[in-house]
């Protein structure tokens, strides 16, 4: 039984279905293919919902094995294999068979086993060697969970390989080899860099190529999410009116995570009934929360890139940021130095490139809250 959430609107981990808005087609595209033997792809921008989205996935799968693993946490191959490892101990840490059989083979490595004090999950370190004795314990890891049964294995910024030291390419070459070995095993490979992960699988001179399903998601419908949102205030006896509920999804432009995250502090506020004061003086809350680090990014970039970034978060959409009428707005010098600044914004996920329903590309200022913040500068 899941444990219900202290607030109808959690904002980190994953309840149960009850506190999950819709994605009914994404879950079912994604169980299917899971349960038929393919591999996916899933694109998403960042707190758009896809990690929750893989865990609701997880709970429609009683019967696998189901690992987890969020590729950010590491910046090596070395980091990786600890990651991996300590992923499937906690992803069968409640089977008493699987952890016993797991246990006798990870102690003749002779690992340092530890608990995090925020997210009470495993954590495993063991002190390589070599490159080819991590390359030979994640291939002894995968192999060891295909004799458990039917498993997926979600890896979570998938593309955060290319981040690495070790040579990426070869790297993935390798695990391409490893994993066309399994039976029983399926993978989710996830990501937010559209343009990295789609270039993993999507051409024809890399490893990954063509060896996958793809999904991409968006964001959920207003009308869906609207419902969703009364339907738990309702549930906890608080009036809230139609008006208030798009003022919260249009100020979160629609993003899973901000939605959660100011109905969680509206929630917080409310008595008997929800005012739209309420939801302004929560919104100011989230900003003088935030406003130091943004005053921190600020001082971390020159003039340049700070008025590009102002300037895409003010329009909310730009589809030509090297457009004359944009640049001369926003007094923003010439169209060689917003490319530059654009590209600086770009490689550190302060803006990101959209595309349409009609594939036509923009860019938005990633951080939705620091896009409402520099709009109301």
């Amino acid at each position: 039984m899941e444990e219900k959430p202290l607030n109808p609107f959690p904002i980190h981990g994953y309840f149960g279905p009850e506190y999950f808005c819709d994605r009914e087609k994404e879950k079912n595209d994604l169980t299917d293919a899971v349960r038929n033997g393919r591999n996916v792809t899933l694109f998403a921008p960042r707190r758009i919902g896809k990690t929750g989205l893989i865990r609701h996935v997880f709970y429609h799968l009683p019967k696998w094995n189901c690992i987890y693993f969020d590729m950010q946490e590491a910046i090596s191959l070395s980091d990786f294999v600890n990651g991996f490892i300590s992923a499937i101990l906690n992803g069968i840490a409640k089977k008493k068979n699987a952890i016993q059989k797991f246990k006798d083979w990870i102690f003749s490595m002779r690992p340092l086993i530890s608990t995090n004090p925020h997210t009470g999950n495993f954590e495993i370190e063991i002190d390589f060697k070599s490159g080819m004795q991590q390359r030979s314990t994640i291939k002894e890891a995968m192999a060891w969970v295909d004799k458990l049964g039917p498993s997926v294995i979600a890896l979570d910024e998938f593309q955060h390989i290319h981040s690495w030291e070790d040579d990426h390419l070869a790297v993935e070459g390798w695990l391409r080899s490893e994993i066309q070995k399994l039976k029983n095993v399926r993978f989710i490979f996830s990501g937010s860099q559209f343009h990295l992960l789609s270039g993993m699988f999507q051409s024809a001179k890399r490893p990954f190529y063509a060896s996958t399903q793809s999904l991409r998601i968006d964001k959920i419908d207003q009308k869906v999410y609207s419902a969703y949102i009364q339907k738990h205030f309702r549930k906890n006896r608080i009036v809230i009116g139609l008006a208030d509920i798009e003022t919260i999804i249009s100020w979160a432009d629609g993003n899973t995570y901000n939605i959660q995250l100011l109905c969680n502090r509206v929630y917080a506020r409310a008595n008997r009934s929800v005012t739209s004061s309420m939801i302004d003086e929560a919104i100011v809350d989230i900003y003088e929360e935030s406003k130091l680090s943004y005053y921190s990014l600020r001082n971390s970039m020159t003039k340049s890139q700070w008025q590009v970034l102002s300037a895409i978060a003010a329009e909310g959409m730009v589809f030509s940021p090297t457009a004359s009428e944009f640049i001369r707005k926003y007094d923003l010098g010439s169209g060689p130095s917003v490319l530059r600044a654009l590209e600086y914004l770009l490689k550190r996920e302060l803006t990101y490139q959209y595309l349409t329903g009609d594939g036509k590309s923009y860019y938005q200022v990633y951080d939705i809250i620091l896009m409402r913040w520099l709009q109301k500068k």
